[in-house]
Formats: C-alpha cells, sequence, structure tokens
C-alpha cells in the first residue's frame, strides 16, 4: 500500500537537523458504499481499517524510518489488487469463520546522506519516472529488500544504483519435505533486480534520464551485477544470455517554471532491422504526458497522461526472470497488454484538499501461447482476444482536524467496467459488466511520541 500520510510527516521531520526517536501511532478507516473497483459486484459495501505503528530518528548524517501496518478488509477481492494502482497485497489470509480477510506490511529504510552522495538499506519501494506511473520502476508493488546509492558526480550527472530482492511465487518443490509436518509452506526460487540510472541535466529546462534494470532469479546476488558503471545488456550477455534486461529512456522539457512536458519509452526487447516489418521484435512501451502547477489557482496541480505497453514487455522467456514481484508487475501497474488515458487536477479549496481524477484502462490477454508466439516472432494483433475496460471518475475531499493528526476524507466515484475480473492468463470470464457510484468516506489519525 502507499503510506502517504506517515511519510509526509516523517519526511517533513527528517528534513531538519537531528531529531530524537519518534514513534507515529495511526489509524485509518475507509468505507466505500458500493465498493468502488475492490469487487467486481454492481452493489455491495467493501471497507478498509488498518492500524499502524511508524517511527523514525535522525542523527548526523544518518536516519531511519520504520513503518508496520495491520489491515482487515471487507469485501476485497484479491483479484482486484492487480488491477489497483492503490493497493497491493504480500500474503492475503483469512479470518475463521468470517468471509473478512487481513495482511500486513512493514518497511524499514536506514540512510546515509552527504550534499553529494547518499546510501540506503532496508525494505522498501522506490520509483523511477516523472509519470503518475511508471514504465521501469514503480512503487505499485509490495515493498522489498534493497540496497543502493545516490551519487551527484558533477553539477549536471547523478548515478543511482539499487540491488534488491524480489518474490518470485514460483514454487521450490525441492523443499517441500522440509515444510510439510504439522500443516505445510510454500517456499520459492528467489527472483533479483538489479538497476541503475543516470540522470542529465545539461540545462535548466531539460533533463534526460537514461535506465536500465536486470532481472535475474534462483541467486539472491549475482557479483556480476553489482558493477553500477557497466551496461548490464553487456554483462548478461557475458554470463550466456539467460536474464532479463529492460531499458527505459526519459526525457522531461520544463517549458515554464510551472509546466513540465515528459516522454518515456520503455525497450524489453529490440530488433533494429525489423522495426518497420509486420513480423518485428518492437517490445515497446511509452508514455507521453504533462502537468503544471499553479495553473487555474495558486498550488494547485494539473495532469494528463497516456501510458501503453505491448503485450510482450515484461514476461520471460525464463519465468524466473519475469519483471514482477508477489505476482505485481515492477513496471507500469497494468501490466503488459494495457493502457491508460489519465486526467487528475487537485487544488486547495478553504483550508481542504480536493482530488479529483479520471482513469481509463484497458487491457488483453497474456496466454502461454502468445508467450510462446513472441520468441518465434509470430505477432499477435493487439486486442484481438478478450479485453478488459474501465473507466473510473473520482473526486475526493481531504481536512485536516486537531493540527492535522485527524484528517477527513469524503467523496464519491463512477465507475464503468467491461469484464470485471478478467484474467490475462485464463481469459475466461462470465462476470456482466457494470456501472455504478460508490460514495467515499474515510478518517485517519496520526500524532508524533518523541522521546528525547
Amino acid at each position: 500500500m502507499k503510506y502517504t500520510l506517515y511519510l509526509l510527516t516523517a519526511l517533513q521531520i527528517l528534513s531538519g537537523g537531528d531529531i530524537p526517536l519518534t514513534f507515529f501511532p495511526q489509524f485509518s478507516a475507509n468505507y466505500f458504499s458500493n465498493g468502488s473497483i475492490h469487487h467486481f459486484n454492481d452493489k455491495g459495501q467493501a471497507s478498509l481499517a488498518t492500524i499502524g505503528l511508524g517511527a523514525s530518528k535522525k542523527e548526523g548524517l544518518f536516519s531511519i524510518t520504520g513503518l508496520f501496518q495491520f489491515t482487515s478488509a471487507h469485501e476485497l477481492a484479491y483479484q482486484s489488487t492487480f488491477l489497483n494502482p492503490e493497493l497491493n497485497i504480500e500474503m492475503n489470509r483469512g479470518y475463521i469463520e468470517s468471509q473478512d480477510t487481513w495482511f500486513e506490511s512493514s518497511n524499514l529504510k536506514i540512510a546515509y546522506q552527504t550534499n553529494t552522495f547518499s546510501a540506503s538499506f532496508g525494505k522498501y519501494n522506490q520509483s523511477w519516472g516523472h509519470g503518475n506511473s511508471s514504465l521501469i520502476l514503480s512503487n505499485n508493488l509490495p515493498s522489498y529488500p534493497q540496497a543502493g546509492f545516490s551519487w551527484k558526480m558533477s553539477k549536471t550527472l547523478t548515478l543511482e544504483y539499487l540491488i534488491g530482492s524480489l518474490s518470485s511465487q514460483i514454487v521450490d518443490s525441492s523443499s517441500t519435505d522440509l515444510y510439510n509436518n504439522l500443516g505445510s509452506r510454500n517456499t520459492f526460487f528467489s527472483r533479483s533486480i538489479a538497476a541503475h540510472r543516470f540522470i542529465w541535466k545539461p540545462s535548466p529546462s531539460f533533463i534526460l534520464n537514461a535506465m536500465e534494470t536486470v532481472i535475474f532469479g534462483d541467486r539472491t546476488i549475482d557479483v556480476h551485477y553489482l558493477l553500477p558503471f557497466i551496461p548490464f545488456w553487456s554483462m548478461q550477455h557475458y554470463t550466456g544470455d539467460i536474464d532479463n534486461v529492460q531499458m527505459c529512456g526519459e526525457i522531461i522539457w520544463r517549458m515554464k517554471d510551472n509546466w513540465d512536458i515528459y516522454g518515456s519509452l520503455f525497450i524489453d526487447e529490440w530488433r533494429p532491422e525489423w522495426t518497420f516489418d509486420d513480423n518485428n521484435r518492437n517490445w515497446f512501451g511509452y508514455q507521453l504526458g504533462m502537468v503544471g502547477n499553479s495553473v487555474l489557482k495558486e498550488n494547485d496541480e494539473l495532469r494528463a497522461e497516456y501510458t501503453w505497453t505491448d503485450h510482450r514487455v515484461y514476461r520471460h522467456r525464463f519465468p524466473i526472470n519475469d519483471s514482477y514481484s508477489y505476482n505485481y508487475s515492477l513496471g507500469f501497474w497494468a501490466g503488459p497488454h494495457a493502457e491508460e488515458s489519465y486526467f487528475s487536477y487537485n487544488f486547495p479549496l478553504k483550508g481542504m484538499e480536493m482530488r479529483s481524477f479520471i482513469s481509463r484502462v484497458k487491457r488483453g490477454e497474456l496466454t502461454d501461447q502468445m508467450l510462446e508466439d513472441q520468441y518465434i516472432d509470430i505477432v499477435n494483433m493487439r486486442d484481438s482476444g478478450e479485453t478488459e475496460e474501465r473507466t473510473v471518475a473520482s473526486l475526493i475531499c481531504k481536512k485536516g482536524f486537531v493540527d492535522n493528526k485527524v484528517f477527513l476524507r469524503v467523496g464519491c466515484e463512477w465507475i464503468d467496467w467491461q469484464n470485471p475480473g478478467f484474467d490475462p492468463y485464463s481469459p475466461q470470464n462470465n462476470i456482466p459488466d457494470l456501472s455504478k457510484f460508490s460514495i467515499v468516506i474515510g478518517v485517519s489519525a496520526i500524532t508524533p511520541v518523541s522521546f528525547d
């Protein structure tokens, strides 16, 4: 899940000098009159209630932040989280003699930071990209153990690097006997990621980002990918061309002081000489967008964005190297064979925070036959099989009370959903289309408790 409330509070505190150990007890409850996008029915309420405890401390150049959360859910369809950019689950559990479910999560980040260099390790998320969605590395998946650094090498060039451990969810049957006695549990083959990004600012108006990731399986750490300055594309050839390398380029044009125009091109695989052929290896994704601040009134934000992915991206000939963790895509939250048109407008109004957006997302099939075809250069026509389409229009008002320690959220959502509950890997679905209006009511509270 995204822990915006806690993280903003912690970051505001950590931006200053030394701080004592501070805990952040917190609570939130959200009610959706007709379920919002949390289930596939046209009627029926849904709710999420969360309790958590965060903590932070900063001393000198070192800081530590952490958060544990426990969530209880009513009428939450687990499959819906794979088409929900705001919610992800590491492990979904049910109560005894109840249809309700629960899940928990933990995050920790230990960091060292100077004016030009920072290093960190722990279990957390990060996102690379200027858009609302990211094509290569997003925070729309459960947090994962990682370590990395950011080094400002010159006034115009910065290098970022990380190596992390993902969850493949591919059962390792070799250990079945070890975890089969009084009950049984599954263990999974390891899957890892290494990534680096060069950020170049040739002028105040332009930012160019060059990003590369490699997903590798059946080993937690590979010494070949501990070298942040060497292209992973070249290094994985050295190791036998068995891993999954992906690249992404992004350009950001700061047209005015308050307007950014940005675009990204994601490349999973490419054969240049086949670019314009019907049988090609243009395994691409792309994103175009613009975002402005203080456009219609002071401190507002206006964003328009379009994201598109080919059906051949993210998945690999060897499933252990798929660009997923806990079955959530590491890149675009809707996965391969998908597209989204997104528009949002957020603005302050008489001490309240108004947030509105319209999202139209569409995705298609991802069958085993399609995976086999892409490696023998058989091109499947886009949207030729079953598809799912969903439009969400949302307006939420948020107001703080008690020195912004308690927040109230009230709003509404309209959802039009064709083929809800669609499973791209097994596209057989008899759930009827739906259109519904859902009222949203939420309350949250957080307060710092310091120990000098």
